[in-house]
């Protein structure tokens, strides 16, 4: 059956993520901050258009946002400034983190949901993949926000190697971390770095253009998380409010249109991406913590 755009969208959109900075403390193997196919000068969202966009009501088609994208949040010199203004409104307010700096920062326990991104539960493994991190540091950190806010504890599930999810499982066990969630994600830049992925589901429909947006540290919006880039920019929050850019930008009427007739399977990002549809994500993992 034929269907057009206009059946299936929302008025406006969910900030999946916010992208407080693209600076890191950490040179993970497994992260394509440095590639030169997505380089992007470094920077910080200036707290300035954060209560621009609280302003003008571009959360109002949020119900989580996590702060995260490319780059430490808990770099970002305007953390704690920006979730206190952040605090206390409609949505939840999620973190993605590597976790180092964690102990320093006393506004993490305003948020709803942390991510502790481990990419192995596995002291020599999780040094080798993250130099310059400490394994005892995060476990000693873990065990310092432990009664914070909820933490979910999330390993990489790389398909060259055994799922290491049981292993996570069982140091939660052993730590005593009794309220945490231990969860797997796939590989996401598998296909950036010439891993192995399951290359079918870039033959799928990604819901992203018409239910989500993520924001980068500049104040452009783009179509998710994985547009580490600037190869699909709906238009800029500094110019724009999120609902004109929304209705108005013709680069997400052309990406709408080619998701739709062949998966965009020609263009950057969505070519290499076999993640279709991350705005899903939080929605499953919200569902999973009510049932």
């Amino acid at each position: 059956m034929n269907w057009t755009t206009d059946q299936f969208q929302v008025e406006l959109p969910e900030i999946y993520q916010i992208e407080l900075t693209n600076a890191c403390n950490l040179a993970c193997s497994a992260c394509i901050r440095t590639d030169p196919r997505v380089a992007r000068s470094i920077g910080h969202m200036n707290p300035a258009l954060v209560q621009m966009m609280l302003d003008r009501g571009d959360f109002a088609g949020s119900y989580f946002v996590e702060l995260q994208m490319y780059g430490e949040p808990l770099c970002s010199p305007y953390f704690d400034q920006i979730v206190d203004m952040l605090y206390g409104h409609r949505f939840k307010l999620g973190m993605s983190t590597n976790g180092m700096l964690m102990n320093d920062i006393k506004t993490i326990d305003l948020l709803d949901y942390v991510t502790v991104s481990i990419d192995s539960p596995v002291k020599e493994r999780y040094e080798t993949r993250r130099p310059g991190a400490s394994f005892n540091r995060l476990i000693h950190t873990i065990n310092t926000r432990i009664l914070g806010p909820k933490l979910d504890l999330q390993v990489i599930k790389f398909h060259d190697h055994p799922s290491e999810l049981p292993e996570l499982i069982e140091l939660a066990r052993r730590m005593e971390w009794d309220d945490v969630t231990c969860r797997e994600v796939p590989d996401c830049f598998a296909s950036y770095q010439g891993r192995p992925y399951p290359e079918e589901q870039r033959h799928q429909l990604c819901l992203n253009p018409w239910l989500s947006v993520s924001v980068q540290w500049d104040g452009d919006v783009v179509p998710c998380c994985f547009a580490a880039g600037k190869d699909i920019v709906y238009g800029n929050l500094y110019e724009q409010d999120l609902k004109t850019i929304w209705c108005e930008s013709k680069t997400r009427q052309v990406l709408m249109a080619t998701m739709r007739d062949n998966f965009n399977q020609n263009s950057m990002p969505c070519r290499l991406c076999y993640m279709r549809s991350p705005v899903l994500f939080h929605l499953r993992m919200f569902m999973e913590e009510i049932r």
